[in-house]
């Protein structure tokens, strides 16, 4: 602005979804962040509705304060990466002490209809100034948004019956199950990579984290976990808690050689402060980290989406290790697993997966060949004339080596990786 006075506009891609949902919960998400001190934009001015003068819904806000951690990655001392790690497990540390109700999202309750609204803390709580104003509604997560999956009514689903056994179950069951899987809500940012976080450009402290839509309340076991930024760069985790160091002889290396060591060392640095600072200050996430088939479980819960897309291969895979982790769980001794495979059925999967994983390997190999294609098939508007052209050249490329072959030109046209086509499941 001519005065000085800079703002950030944020409006939606014209194909994502839900727009209203979520730019309402953005906007409301933001607020009830900046309540509670954590270093967030300013929500100057929103509207999740495009029935205003600029036609489009949008979010005004303030422009972060500080530097984009991004700009400072190669440079930061070993001091400042310390601090970095301590003060976002800070604001962290905010997240798993607020005694949310429910999961989902968070909201002004101006914006949801009372009948999907669900009060933002726990009975025990004492009535606030959040209550009055916020509430949990539906969840803004785009997955559920995609295609078919938009039309189903997801606040009025029905579960009267009790698989292949006869007669009716009553819900009443299904709620008490759930009350176990939806103990203890948490919210987290949805993707804390360095793109998101600005920092102090003297002391490496966050000042600022960006880029919040999406963001759901979900059960501490799916919101546990390291964030992208402070992630272990190894395979393993070392069962010790000594610091990272670098080779010996670092620096004699050459530039190339230095820069290929430095970089896996300022990982594991933050890796490891994280670690630390979460032991220390934040027990209730590394009590969550500590549950020895943490991962098992989400990975359970983030492959059962997959067979909107087709896939039902890792949705089996998933639940085929959880049968093998059954007898770890709390509270089954003398519980056979509900779920069961047969010995047959174990062994069939053995082939299939296999098969699957030979047939990915090509298939990712393709992905970044044009581009980095997503699985979703997303591509950056920069990228987007390039991946066309470079796809249509792979396509040419494949049809040629099958040398008129018309059963496999069939094949490849029918399931051509990179067509065009709507969601339908």
């Amino acid at each position: 602005m001519d005065d000085g006075f800079d703002v950030i506009v944020k409006i939606p891609y014209h194909i994502t979804g839900p727009k209203h949902y979520a730019t309402a919960s953005k906007a409301a998400t933001l607020t009830y962040l900046n309540t509670k001190d954590i270093p967030v934009p300013k929500v100057y001015r929103y509207s999740s509705s495009d029935n205003n003068p600029a036609g489009v819904e949008y979010i005004v806000l303030e422009k972060a304060a500080g530097v984009g951690l991004e700009t400072k990655w190669l440079t930061m001392s070993k001091r400042e990466r310390h601090t970095l790690a301590l003060s976002a497990v800070e604001v962290e540390k905010k997240f798993f002490d607020i005694p949310f109700r429910a999961i989902r999202s968070i909201y002004f309750k101006q914006d949801v209809p009372s009948g999907l609204q669900t009060t933002l803390y726990k009975p025990d709580v004492k009535s606030d100034r959040d209550s009055e104003i916020f509430c949990i509604g539906p969840t803004a997560d785009y997955r559920f948004w995609y295609g078919k999956r938009a039309e189903l009514d997801l606040h009025k689903l029905d579960f009267p019956h009790n698989g292949v056994c006869p007669g009716e179950k009553s819900p009443a069951d299904y709620l008490s199950l759930l009350e176990k899987y939806l103990a203890l809500p948490t919210l987290r940012h949805p993707d804390l990579n360095p793109n998101n976080i600005f920092i102090s450009p003297d002391t490496g402290a966050v000042t600022c984290i960006i880029d919040w839509q999406y963001t759901t309340i979900e059960p501490r076991l799916l919101a546990a976990g390291y964030p992208r930024a402070f992630e272990n760069p190894d395979p393993e985790q070392s069962p010790t808690l000594e610091g990272p160091s670098l080779p010996l002889d670092n620096e004699a290396l050459s530039p190339e050689e230095k820069a290929e060591a430095e970089e896996p060392y300022r990982r594991r640095l933050l890796f490891y402060y994280y670690r630390i600072f979460n032991g220390h200050s934040n027990k209730p996430h590394i009590e969550a980290l500590r549950d020895p088939i943490l991962l098992p479980r989400q990975h359970l819960v983030g492959r059962a989406g997959r067979q909107w897309n087709g896939n039902l291969i890792i949705l089996k895979e998933a639940l085929l290790r959880m049968t093998e982790y059954w007898p770890h769980l709390p509270d089954t001794k003398g519980v056979s697993c509900p779920v069961h495979f047969t010995d047959t059925e174990v062994a069939e999967f053995g082939e299939q997966e296999q098969l699957w994983f030979q047939l990915n390997s090509p298939v990712n190999h393709w992905r970044d060949q044009v581009g980095g294609v997503s699985e979703d098939g997303w591509i950056s508007n920069d990228r987007y004339d390039d991946t066309v052209r470079k796809i249509a050249e792979l396509k040419s490329s494949l049809l040629a080596t099958a040398e008129g072959d018309e059963e496999d030109i069939r094949f490849l046209e029918k399931g051509w990786l990179f067509r065009d086509r709507p969601e339908i499941y």
